[in-house]
């Protein structure tokens, strides 16, 4: 009877046991589960690896790999984000894809109206259709940051412009990106009241990740230069972010951005060794400087943890997995060596970087009486049969006097100069390279369009009340009227030149006493300059 009841209480001791095993399986499960949906990221950050961060206003490095933020800057702090608008645009796109509602293949035709003179007061009308492959449309945004072809992927993918930033903001909320906020596709600056297009560095690293697991899209992404073809004629354009030219093999995008407000940014992924590293970067003063930061920081630390630097040729990361195990186990620790040429030296320094290379060098050697190969080899530190390779020597035998040939290999640096696209600038403030109409959002713009309510402009010497959208104070400048010279292009507009400039169209139709809303081919207008 007692062995009966001792058998009853081990059955169900084992059955608690069993209970509970599930109960926190299936806790873990959900936790990963609900991990994977909004993840949360380790900080680990490491001092000193990025030099001159006052040059950066915010941003972040993750190494991927290791599931660690190892620089940290405002990581959660809201800020203008320009172009970096079109990562959401695009991995909306590629999703469409993905789920068959799109394809690749797909053709979106723009037409354009061209007025030619056949005699004396004589003018013919005609139209041209250009016809783009959707797959060219999305280079030309995700490569180029052409602005206009965001809204014709818009269009493509929903019913209306509108309709597409609804989804933007509703694909935003669901990834997380609580800090996240679309007004426009492209990232252009909101005109009147309406605001920019803004978020965190730690909510542009969250898409940067949801990103990287369309390989269609990062393929796209990591393209040096994009070859696009309208039907009529052909054009190459060159990523704005140059470091996937200068390491095409390692960095594979993702999305550079700027205006004014937010300054030159970047969301840059790379991997050596197999070790993949995502960069955020906003609110550089220019390109030359943020492109050398990003390579400088992302250098500095593959260095640190033993990877070489970009560039550096292949390399298996064995060395790179011991030392990282050993910095768990907290036997070893990662300290980056800075490259302190930049510290105190002007932009222009920050467009170059340095990588190591190994080179062979001949050296001579003279046999002295009692010497033997085996005794130069060792003091030379080198195999005996290379020794006698390099001097073609078959036998053991060598004279006194005789000139031996010895080569060995030693580190150097040389220096490397980081690709910018010195009209990115330009590019990302203008509908670009493209001359087509307005479209119907910018002809509703341009008739609707109101004195900005941001700035007072006073008659004689100016007073210029700025409100700056970073932060809530406001500051008073007197400036004089200044002004530069465009020469309207065709296919300009009010609408283009005032983005291009970031000026209110009202401002430039005062300045230039237009009345309407048609500007002639060839004429200078002026641009008043602020500030």
């Amino acid at each position: 009877m007692k062995n009966s009841k001792n058998i009853f209480h081990s059955f169900n001791n084992l059955l608690m046991l069993l209970i509970c095993f599930l109960f926190l399986f299936h806790s873990a499960s959900a936790t990963n589960r609900d991990s994977l949906k909004t993840p949360s990221f380790k900080n680990a950050i490491i001092n000193g690896l990025v030099s001159d961060e006052e040059q950066i206003r915010a941003g972040l490095l993750y190494d991927v790999t290791r599931d660690e933020i190892v620089w940290d800057k405002k990581g959660d702090q809201i800020f203008p984000i320009a172009s970096l608008t079109k990562m959401m645009v695009g991995l909306l796109a590629i999703e469409d894809i993905e789920a068959g509602k799109i394809s690749m293949s797909d053709i979106i035709t723009k037409t354009e109206s061209y007025r030619k003179k056949i005699r004396r007061r004589k003018w013919a009308t005609y139209t041209v259709a250009y016809n783009y492959s959707f797959e060219d449309v999305l280079k030309m945004a995700m490569v180029a940051s052409h602005n206009e072809s965001t809204i014709w992927i818009a269009k493509h993918c929903s019913a209306s412009v509108e309709e597409f930033v609804t989804r933007m903001n509703a694909k935003a909320a669901e990834l997380g990106l609580n800090s996240t906020k679309y007004y426009n596709t492209s990232g252009l600056p909101g005109y009147g009241p309406m605001p920019d297009n803004c978020s965190t560095p730690s909510d542009l690293l969250q898409l940067g990740m949801e990103i990287t697991k369309h390989p269609l899209l990062m393929k796209i992404t990591s393209i040096p230069y994009a070859t696009v073809n309208n039907g009529k004629f052909k054009t190459t354009y060159r990523n704005h972010n140059g470091l996937v030219i200068n390491y095409n093999e390692e960095v594979d995008g993702i999305k550079t951005g700027y205006t004014k407000a937010a300054g030159f940014c970047l969301v840059s992924t790379c991997s050596r060794g197999g070790h993949k590293l995502m960069g955020v970067i906003l609110g550089c003063q220019s390109a030359v400087v943020r492109n050398g930061l990003v390579a400088s920081m992302v250098n500095n630390y593959f260095d640190a943890i033993k990877l070489g630097r970009l560039g550096e040729g292949p390399i298996d990361g064995f060395e790179s997995k011991l030392f990282l195990d050993s910095v768990d186990r907290r036997l070893a620790t990662i300290t980056p060596t800075i490259d302190t040429t930049t510290r105190v030296a002007p932009d222009i320094k920050y467009a170059y970087t340095y990588k190591t290379i190994y080179e062979k060098v001949k050296t001579t050697h003279t046999v002295k009486r009692g010497e033997n190969l085996s005794k130069i080899a060792d003091k030379y530190n080198v195999a005996l049969s290379d020794l006698k390779k390099w001097n073609r020597i078959k036998k053991n035998s060598i004279q006194s006097g005789q000139k031996l040939a010895l080569y060995k290999t030693v580190k150097k640096k040389i220096q490397i100069k980081i690709v910018v696209d010195p009209d990115e600038e330009k590019e990302d403030l203008a509908c670009n390279n493209v001359d087509l109409k307005c479209t119907e959002e910018e002809t509703n713009v341009l008739a609707n369009s109101k004195t900005d309510t941001k700035t007072q402009v006073k008659e004689g010497p100016k007073t210029i009340i700025v409100k700056n959208s970073a932060t809530a104070n406001a500051f008073t400048k007197r400036v004089k009227p200044v002004f530069i010279y465009h020469t309207v292009q065709s296919g300009d507009t009010l609408w283009r030149i005032s983005q291009r400039y970031q000026l209110n169209i009202d401002e430039i139709k005062k300045a230039n006493n237009i009345s309407g809303n048609t500007l002639k081919k060839g004429v200078k207008i002026k641009i008043p300059v602020k500030g």
